[in-house]
């Protein structure tokens, strides 16, 4: 049998494997599109700022991906516990939206904020929270259907106090029961997710319950038919 430490180590480097596969991908891409550019054969200013805004969108993943890998390492991807401030929610949930902006128009799915206008507020780290709502965003984008949209909804929940981020959308391949419980484990990705992209790092979801749970907050996930699927962020306003 497998003893605890090979089996740790086995986990090592497949999430290693893994974690390079999905940061080497889209920096083939961005290189691709500088060659493209620096020898003119993208024509039209439109379509040269379209391939520019791709490549920044491919780049801030790989950040993102570099953070899940920081924040895995060191506990908290480099951010001071007490670097805390205000964030303004629909602000963070639309700059978190906009680097998805150029892959969602491929697949035709928006990400759309139902209200923009009610500036609600919390105490927290920007940084944790963006990287939070970009690996949703990025799973929604990666394994969302084709043409239906992505909406987000904040309020602050007057009976616990307490702000609601939820985020629902359609997935192209429903999630399967069984893996419910364990979306949010290390290293584990559901059936629906390998239909859709063969490899990947296991690290996203796991790390946005870590964040939440650590800023004092809970994170959940419902499944319901046709492949619909809800994330319910909870955040103290004060943590």
């Amino acid at each position: 049998m497998i003893n605890e430490v090979e089996q740790e180590k086995n986990l090592d480097l497949t999430l290693l494997a893994n974690f390079v596969h999905q940061v080497v991908n889209p920096l083939n891409g961005v290189a691709g599109t500088l060659d493209n550019l620096a020898e003119g054969t993208v024509e039209g200013e439109e379509r040269r700022l379209q391939r520019l805004n791709a490549a920044r969108a491919q780049l801030e993943q790989c950040i993102t991906l570099i953070r899940n890998l920081a924040f895995l390492a060191q506990g908290r991807g480099g951010v001071a516990d007490d670097d805390r401030r205000k964030i303004v929610l629909p602000q963070v949930i639309i700059e978190s939206a906009m680097i998805f902006q150029e892959d969602g128009k491929t697949k035709k799915i928006e990400i759309n904020l139902l209200d923009r206008s009610t500036q609600n507020t919390i105490t927290g780290h920007p940084e944790l929270i963006r990287q939070v709502l970009m690996n949703i965003f990025d799973n929604f984008i990666k394994y969302g259907k084709i043409g239906h949209p992505v909406e987000v909804d904040q309020r602050i929940q007057k009976s616990s106090g307490m702000a609601l981020i939820e985020i629902k959308g359609i997935s192209a391949h429903p999630i399967d029961q069984e893996d419910l419980g364990k979306i949010g484990t290390l290293g584990f990705r559901g059936k629906n997710a390998k239909k859709v992209v063969a490899s990947g790092s296991g690290l996203g979801m796991y790390i946005c319950k870590k964040i939440i749970e650590e800023q004092g907050g809970s994170l959940h996930m419902e499944v319901g038919v046709q492949g619909k699927v809800l994330f319910v962020i909870k955040l103290p306003l004060q943590s």
